[in-house]
């Protein structure tokens, strides 16, 4: 579309005026049709200012999600490549999981606000519009049951890879999937996939990523003050939503090509290079129950190995939660 296709140009010329007849010249069309698609960007929120005799300009400040924005910056093969990014959604797991068995595999959605967001344990995720990314990944992937988990482990991986590349700081990783920093979480990572009950075999997985970008106008609930946290809290300069996303898409099919290729010793050591809480005191909550231990390691298939009165034990992602020292409760 003749919008995109602008809205493409003022992205990559951000912050610079870009005149009508350039952008006539270059994409083969006329005046009228730049300013129809001037106008449509303009409905659509994004703050395209306009110079007369000079030209149109992207504010440098604008974050609006798009996917021009997005594809402008993507690097994958098929991942995404396939992209719908939606103002509004009850859930993006929940809109994939509803067209599964006639979407293909990588395609992604992409949401601005869910006002049903779902974490782990059934809990909610908070979601509201403008400063945060909510995106799912449906995959249809040939791959054995025990190397499922492993598709959780390159979620949390490319995130902090993104993050790092993106807002200009390296956040840890709090076994399982928690991303962090200085002990706040950031994100939010809820993998779900559906097993085919005749033949075992995996019919689809969806990975949903809930990103705290930007402190909501309002402030954060107070329920959740002590132990969330936002990317702009610790990045030293502002992060664009668009350029976020691409560059976790880009980790992200990175990562799962190496589950594929079974080479997960590969990306059990970039899981590692993220996690530094080993060595150090945890407390352990399994069905309510809270027990001293000390992390230990992480193996080869991304479980935790604690030791607790001298005896060490292998722990499985769902089976346990852990806490950090300091950690709010």
């Amino acid at each position: 579309m003749v919008r995109d296709d602008v809205l493409r140009t003022l992205e990559q010329n951000r912050g610079q005026l870009v005149s009508g007849g350039m952008l006539s010249r270059e994409l083969g069309v006329s005046r009228t049709a730049i300013w129809k698609a001037i106008a449509a960007l303009r409905e659509m929120g994004f703050p395209i200012e306009s110079v007369s005799g000079e030209g149109y300009r992207l504010a440098e400040t604008s974050d609006t999600l798009s996917e021009a924005g997005i594809v402008m910056e993507l690097k994958t093969e098929s991942l995404a490549r396939n992209l719908c990014v939606l103002s509004t959604v009850d859930s993006t797991n929940t809109y994939l999981k509803q067209r599964a068995a006639e979407l293909p595999d990588g395609y992604a959605v992409i949401a601005d606000c869910q006002t049903a967001g779902r974490g782990r344990r059934g809990r909610s995720f908070l979601s509201p519009s403008g400063s945060g990314i909510y995106i799912s990944i449906l995959l249809h992937p040939t791959l054995p049951l025990e190397r499922i988990n492993m598709i959780t482990v390159a979620a949390a991986v490319a995130l902090s890879e993104a993050i790092a590349e993106t807002a200009g700081f390296t956040p840890d990783i709090k076994w399982v999937n928690d991303v962090l920093m200085h002990g706040k979480k950031l994100c939010g990572i809820l993998t779900e996939a559906s097993v085919e009950a005749e033949t075992g075999q995996l019919s689809y997985a969806i990975v949903g990523v809930g990103i705290n970008v930007r402190t909501p106008e309002g402030g954060l609930p107070e329920e959740i003050r002590d132990i969330a946290g936002c990317l702009e809290d610790f990045a030293p300069h502002a992060v664009r939503r668009n350029a976020l996303a691409a560059s976790f898409f880009n980790h992200m099919e990175e990562c799962y090509q190496l589950i594929v290729s079974d080479n997960t010793g590969t990306l059990i050591d970039r899981y590692r290079s993220f996690i530094h809480f080993l060595g150090q005191p945890i407390t352990v909550i399994r069905n309510g129950e809270k027990t001293s231990a000390t992390a230990v390691a992480i193996d080869s298939r991304g479980h935790l190995i604690i030791e607790q009165d001298g005896q060490r034990s292998t722990m499985l992602a769902g089976e346990i939660s852990i806490r950090l020292p300091g950690q709010a409760q």
